[in-house]
């Protein structure tokens, strides 16, 4: 695998953050990123990434390392480096790291420093497509929940405790204002399927990140006539009201989810709802 370093290719095994010249990246966790995918050589839906990683950086005020063109170019001479090499579907971390004044807060005037980590992509094991997974809920919401930060201390301390607790495959952040209203996942997006087959998931109202793979469900399933998708507040203590859910990101598309804590969701198997929508979508990303 070939990665990128600030101003140099490197192999994935060599990439390197430095300290003492970012010290506003390593010390102050000034960095943000968004995390996309190959689908048959080609980055999926590059434009949306880059739209929201140059957001997430406008937010805090971060300078960008390049103008989006520029790396926009180089994105594609990564792609295209690796893929001589390697013909499997990378998995890449676009990283702008840094920019302020050696140790202080304040801006330095030059852009935050540039790395694009490259690995294969690797998706969860089939048996969990097959028989759905479970989540365990944990009170927490990410700080500036829009912006995509390299900060995942929430998704840490919930995988050392309630993940284990309910022998659950990832976590679903509650809110904190009334330990009730469900947000997010630690690295994706939740749906659910109400009883009369309407999709609901959480809105974008400013305590969640807005997703790549979500803006391409919503894309897929709206123009439908046998298939609904809404935005909703969805609450833990309704969670009766719905017979099956599923998570969506990058890495996983869309993956069944039939427990939350110690409670099944409907038969507690995959319902026809979250297999249409999986089927939409793989059929989509893969016709990329």
């Amino acid at each position: 695998m070939i990665s990128f370093q600030r101003d140099h290719f490197v192999n994935t095994a060599d990439l390197v953050f430095p300290y003492s010249d970012d010290i506003s990246g390593t010390l102050r966790g000034y960095r943000v990123f968004t995390a996309c995918r190959t689908v048959n050589g080609k980055i999926f839906r590059l434009d949306d990434h880059l739209d929201r990683l140059y957001k997430s950086a406008s937010i805090i005020y971060m300078q960008p390392p390049r103008s989006r063109q520029e790396l926009r170019e180089l994105l594609l001479d990564v792609v295209e480096r690796n893929r001589l090499e390697n013909p499997a579907d990378l998995l890449i971390d676009i990283i702008f790291s840094g920019g302020l004044q050696a140790e202080t807060m304040k801006q330095s005037g030059n852009g935050a420093h540039l790395y694009i980590a490259v690995q294969r992509m690797v998706a969860p094991p089939k048996e969990c497509y097959d028989k759905g997974v479970g989540l365990a809920t944990f009170t927490h919401q990410r700080m500036l929940p829009d912006v995509k930060l390299l900060n995942y201390i929430g998704a840490v301390i919930a995988h050392q405790t309630v993940v284990p607790k309910y022998d659950a495959y990832d976590t679903l952040f509650l809110c904190p204002r009334d330990n009730n209203t469900i947000l997010e996942g630690s690295t994706f997006t939740v749906f659910f399927v109400a009883k009369g087959g309407e999709i609901v998931t959480p809105p974008l109202d400013g305590r969640i990140l807005d997703s790549v793979t979500r803006r391409a469900i919503f894309e897929i399933i709206r123009p439908r006539t046998d298939m609904k998708i809404i935005e909703k507040t969805v609450t833990l203590d309704r969670i009766d009201d719905f017979d099956e859910a599923f998570l969506a990101s990058t890495t996983r598309n869309i993956l069944p989810v039939v427990r939350l804590d110690d409670k099944l969701i409907g038969s507690g198997k995959p319902g026809p709802v979250s297999r249409k929508a999986m089927a939409l979508l793989n059929e989509f990303v893969g016709s990329y």
